[in-house]
């Protein structure tokens, strides 16, 4: 067994959700890993083995690397000479670096630094002998049992202890397993890891706070004049009077504003502000701060900062992919909506592909066709047409003002034809009803909506797709994703990363993050954040969400 070395043990999850930690010449080095691996002996259990070829035949992600996983594991394996005792005793690592010499296109001393340098790695299988003087016996169908057996197994090697089941008794019953490290990144498997004497840590990729993709700064009285009065603002002036900031990214947006409102000038109201006349986005083509252009072309009113920023990355035609993120009730999906519908009525795409990804969606168990099936999970962007058409068409706003004037009934048709406010040859249909007809004879003419399970293999030419709730995908289905944007397409990804209802997800290993790191600083793409001031709710609503806020 090797010695000074720190020695880790797989689980099944850590493999399925980051396959790189296997090394393989078609694999990519891991992106800032929470632990470092580089110089680590790696112990999988052959019990895990076990659960990849279980895996593998699955049609999904997890088939997917587990099919990854069990090609590099062979690969590994048979470059492995050894006797079944050096394999019981972990006698016969296997180093990556070594299986790669002849296959590999880069020099070994590159794949050395960038890859598994030092690394070791060892398949153990483990034999019932080894449980004979342990307390703790799981069967051969408790795979997190034989998993923590095979973490007791390398700490008794590690301490020299015979594992045929003759080892000392009261001293595996005293012994600190300290120098083995169960990696897993489930939390029922390591509550029982630690009840045996096991560590145990989690494995993930370090990103940085999440990219929220604008700025606000409180500038000098000159930046802001200048921005106001000539419409942009030269790199080389920004840099001149801001030299403490950090360095402007691509399509990051400037909200801009003055500690002294008495400073602003005279005909520039910061509580009136309808074009937003103090926020620019850096515009790395033309290395200037520029006004937002195309914000008048969006179809409602804007509320806020964080909408007019968001309405400015969907409009603009240089961008093609828009990363949106914040709380419920700021206007994500709705404001993705009616800017589709708009757009393609102008002849922007040809219709609007909608695939939700909300990872509670089990389409299998409900009746009907795969629409109907796929209507629960995009009734959010039905509602939000709903609400725009009852804003924005002036028949319908005059008969809902009507109605809520006089009422329904035969008294309150005579009060409204006595004021001239009926038509006898109206359509007698209930508002609700004329709605619903609306926004399905809109959705059937522009609107689509698939699984995630059909996006895969598709091409978003000439199309407007939007992803919903991205926060639930795991980074290889986020990368899988954003690959869809086809000819003169555009994608829109909203999520919140407060709302992550994915098993084995969290902030650090969610899609929403990856895509936002990874799609950082280019020209093409645009990333908004809203805050939660920015929130438009009912006061009732906004009234629970402190309290619970407060709470926490």
């Amino acid at each position: 067994m090797s010695d000074n070395r720190p020695i880790f043990v797989l689980d099944t999850n850590v493999i399925i959700d980051y396959v790189d930690i296997i090394p393989g010449e078609d694999g990519k080095p891991p992106v800032e890993p929470t632990i470092d691996l580089s110089d680590a002996h790696i112990v999988i259990p052959s019990v895990v083995i076990r659960e990849l070829s279980n895996f593998k035949k699955e049609k999904g992600e997890r088939g997917k690397a587990a099919r990854t996983a069990l090609r590099r594991l062979r690969k590994l394996a048979e470059h492995s000479y050894c006797t079944m005792k050096e394999s019981y005793l972990l006698d016969a690592a296997i180093e990556p670096i070594s299986c790669f010499e002849e296959d590999a296109d880069v020099s070994i001393d590159v794949l050395k630094e960038a890859f598994y340098s030092e690394q070791l790695i060892s398949i153990l299988p483990v034999h019932k002998n080894f449980r004979k003087a342990l307390p703790f016996h799981p069967s051969d169908s408790d795979m997190d049992g034989q998993i923590i057996l095979t973490a007791l197994t390398v700490g008794m090697l590690q301490h020299n202890m015979p594992i045929d089941g003759t080892a000392d008794p009261e001293e595996l019953w005293d012994t600190y397993f300290n120098d083995v490290i169960l990696i897993t990144n489930d939390n029922g498997l390591a509550s029982r890891a630690r009840e045996r004497g096991i560590r145990t840590e989690r494995y993930g990729y370090k990103y940085p706070a999440p990219y929220t993709g604008r700025r606000d700064v409180c500038v000098p009285k000159e930046v802001f004049y200048e921005f106001y009065n000539t419409g942009k603002l030269q790199l080389e002036f920004w840099n001149e009077h801001m030299p403490d900031e950090p360095e402007l990214i691509a399509n990051e947006f400037i909200v801009m504003h003055l500690s002294d409102e008495s400073d602003y000038p005279s005909d520039f109201d910061p509580s009136n502000n309808p074009y937003f006349c103090n926020i620019g986005r850096y515009e790395i083509r033309e290395e200037a701060i520029v006004p937002l252009r195309h914000i008048r072309d969006f179809p409602v009113g804007l509320k806020n900062a964080g909408q007019a920023i968001y309405a400015e990355a969907l409009v603009d035609p240089n961008i093609s992919a828009v990363i949106c993120t914040g709380p419920a009730g700021s206007g994500k999906t709705y404001m993705a909506t009616v800017y589709g519908y708009q757009a393609c009525r102008n002849g922007e795409f040809i219709g609007v592909t909608v695939v939700p990804c909300d990872s509670k969606s089990k389409l299998g168990a409900l009746p009907g066709d795969l629409d109907e099936k796929m209507d629960p999970e995009v009734q959010p962007l039905k509602n939000a047409l709903r609400n725009y058409l009852l804003n924005e068409d002036s028949k319908l706003k005059r008969e809902l003002t009507n109605l809520k004037k006089f009422g329904t009934g035969a008294e309150g048709k005579k009060k409204a034809k006595s004021q001239g406010c009926c038509d006898d040859e109206a359509d007698k249909r209930s508002i609700k009803a004329k709605l619903t007809d609306r926004v399905d004879l809109i959705w059937d003419n522009w609107f689509s909506n698939i699984p995630i399970e059909h996006a895969r293999g598709r091409d978003f030419s000439y199309e407007l797709a939007i992803y919903d709730e991205f926060q639930d995908q795991n980074i290889s289905q986020a990368d899988t994703l954003i690959k869809r944007l086809g000819t003169e397409g555009k994608i829109i990804i909203t999520g919140d990363l407060e709302q992550i209802h994915a098993p084995y997800i969290d902030s650090s290993s969610s899609g929403l993050v990856y895509a936002s790191t990874m799609l950082k600083d280019s020209p093409l793409v645009a990333q908004v954040c809203f805050t939660e001031d920015e929130v438009i709710r009912h006061p009732l609503v906004k009234m629970v969400a402190i309290r619970q806020k407060f709470k926490e």
